[in-house]
């Protein structure tokens, strides 16, 4: 599972079954809305939108921030 919106900008993927967190990432701005995932070229990749600001009074800015899952 991957989540973000959270005050220090970072992205994280938990273990289902556990709990465990298995990797922060830092994005440029908040994450702002649920994670999308699609494949290319046989990979996939987990995308999310980092806008900042909204409830969390984080700085605003615009991006899309993707990462390619292990193979």
């Amino acid at each position: 599972m991957v989540c973000a919106g959270t005050r220090d900008n970072k992205r994280r993927a938990f273990d289902k079954d556990t709990g465990a967190e298995l990797w922060p990432a830092k994005l440029p701005w908040t994450g702002s809305a649920p994670p999308a995932s699609y494949e290319a070229s046989g990979r996939q990749f987990i995308v999310i939108a980092a806008t900042g600001g909204n409830k969390l009074g984080t700085p605003y800015g615009d991006a899309y921030v993707a990462f390619a899952l292990p193979r």
